[in-house]
């Protein structure tokens, strides 16, 4: 069947006005994605990630390219792209959002064109019902929802390895009619995976998917000369433009080694079940039908291609899903963790598009109407509620607290360091003097403990923390308001709040979620 001609969507009950064709898919789904990232995408202040963005875009290019590589093991391309989107677009929460709304819906129509592509090579008879519920999917993902209203580089992770797999998809019909492969073809690959590289510091483990996705199709006989020209001439592009970029992550790899990130095997398939079906803080009673709805096509899907013979279109699916988080997986458990969902999202794209496909060739009818109304009728609700979700870290509640409480002559002292980022995003000013403590960020002249894996954020021994509460200068300041974050990993030890408690008087904590602001006041007597 030709992939592009009508149909309808195979529910046998419920007729949409007119024939849905490819076009009005592409329209309807990218419409639905980007509906479902506009709720509250300028209103929520921005949580730390995000701050570091802001903060890294705010930088020179000399800066970002050649100081930050020396402490920052991502690569500096998504934040020298985003200092250049804010040219255009300005430096509100929407704005700097907007990139990433702008990868997340521009995901959309190349999800269909893959399906579709897909299609040619391993036909189910229903096109437009695997492309459609892929790009559903997509469209209403809780997860690529959350990274699509965010200032991170996640979407754009996303994008470009969705544009490789088309470019991949499209080679292996080339080479299966014998041809060497389009030169367009190898350009979307190319340029897919390059980007996917620059994108992210994990962006190899999408690189090395494609390439063991690719390589039997491309040694597959006839092998022709050209096609092993164009194929190497392809690879060595791609490593030569990539080696800048891995020798700035592998100057850095040596401190994750010292992450917050801890490799928990027992965690590792519920973790990859919440990803490809619903988190779990969203389990419901609605959420459990799509969850299960899911869990079936999952299962469907890896039977199929687990299954089928030779390579198979269903097998290199399986391998752009799974190598990526099995690879992840492999790093964390010999070498240094590195396994986080959030990471893995692009993954997102091949494993929708093989649960489509699923769906697509399920041979009762009324098998594959209630298998599609489960999963959109109930997911729905849930992408609705993750769009409009409350702000992850109320850094504009701690700000407006301190904004009204501190006074004049107190000193508000944040701990570690980058707390300041995301409390100088919300804009609100705050009475008194701001200091970072040890430094301003980035902390590189500070020496001192490194408890989450990175020399821009140091921490305090016991000694340290009681020579600032100890100096002189601060002798006369009414109120240190101390404000922490995730204490149990930068001062687990409760260092800084010890110290200050020798020599004034703690006051009643607050919090917002692992965000903490305790008042120490000069005892009586003392002071003014």
């Amino acid at each position: 069947m030709d992939a592009a001609s009508t149909t309808s969507l195979d529910l046998p009950r419920f007729r949409f006005p007119g024939r849905v064709n490819a076009t009005s898919l592409v329209v309807g789904l990218t419409t639905l994605a980007l509906l479902m990232r506009l709720g509250h995408i300028g209103s929520r202040p921005l949580w730390l990630d995000e701050a570091f963005s802001q903060w890294f875009s705010s930088q020179s290019f000399h800066y970002l390219w050649t100081v930050v590589p020396t402490y920052e093991v991502h690569p500096p391309f998504y934040y020298s792209l985003l200092k250049t989107w804010r040219w255009i677009a300005g430096d509100s929460s929407f704005a700097l959002r907007s990139l990433s709304l702008l990868f997340a819906i521009a995901t959309i129509p190349i999800v269909i064109a893959i399906g579709l592509e897909q299609e040619r090579q391993d036909e189910t008879g229903r096109p437009l019902l695997r492309a459609g519920v892929a790009a559903f999917l997509a469209a209403c993902s809780p997860m690529l929802i959350t990274t699509g209203q965010e200032v991170r580089p996640y979407p754009l992770v996303a994008f470009a390895f969705s544009i490789a797999i088309l470019g991949l998809f499209r080679l292996r019909r080339q080479f299966a009619g014998g041809g060497s492969g389009e030169w367009s073809s190898w350009l979307l690959l190319a340029s897919g995976t390059e980007l996917s590289l620059w994108a992210h510091g994990l962006g190899l483990l999408y690189a090395l998917a494609l390439a063991l996705a690719l390589a039997p199709s491309w040694l597959q006989a006839p092998v022709s000369r050209q096609r092993l020209i164009r194929g190497a001439c392809t690879a060595g592009a791609i490593a030569l433009a990539y080696l800048p970029c891995l020798m700035m992550i592998a100057a850095r790899a040596g401190d994750w080694g010292a992450n917050w990130l801890a490799w928990e095997p027992a965690l590792f398939f519920p973790q990859l079940l919440a990803l490809y079906t619903v988190p779990v803080e969203a389990l419901s009673i609605g959420t459990a039908v799509t969850a299960m709805a899911m869990a079936v096509l999952i299962k469907r899907a890896m039977e199929t291609g687990w299954k089928a013979q030779g390579w198979s279109a269903k097998r290199v699916t399986l391998i752009l899903w799974l190598a990526p988080p099995l690879i992840a997986a492999i790093i964390s458990a010999l070498f240094i963790p590195i396994f986080l969902a959030r990471t893995l999202s692009a993954t997102l794209i091949p494993g929708y598009l093989a649960m489509g496909a699923a769906i697509a060739r399920t041979p009762s009818a009324k098998e594959r109407q209630w298998l599609t109304a489960a999963i959109c009728i109930t997911l729905l609700p849930t992408a609705l509620v993750y769009s409009l979700r409350p702000a992850a870290e109320r850094w504009d509640l701690a700000a407006s607290y301190l904004s009204r409480n501190v006074g004049p002559a107190d000193q508000v002292w944040l701990y570690p360091a980058d707390s300041a980022l995301p409390i100088a995003a919300t804009g609100i000013k705050l009475p008194g003097v701001t200091r970072a403590v040890p430094e301003a960020f980035p902390t590189l002249s500070f020496k001192g403990p490194i408890r989450a894996g990175w020399p821009a954020v140091v921490s305090l021994t016991p000694q340290q923390a009681a020579g600032f509460a100890n100096d002189p200068k601060i002798g006369a300041v009414p109120r240190i308001w101390l404000v922490t974050r995730q204490s149990g990993i930068f001062d687990p030890a409760g260092d800084m709040p010890a110290a200050l408690s020798k020599s004034r008087q703690p006051g009643a904590v607050e919090r917002w979620g692992y965000i903490a602001v305790q008042p120490f006041a000069l005892p009586p007597g003392r002071g003014r």
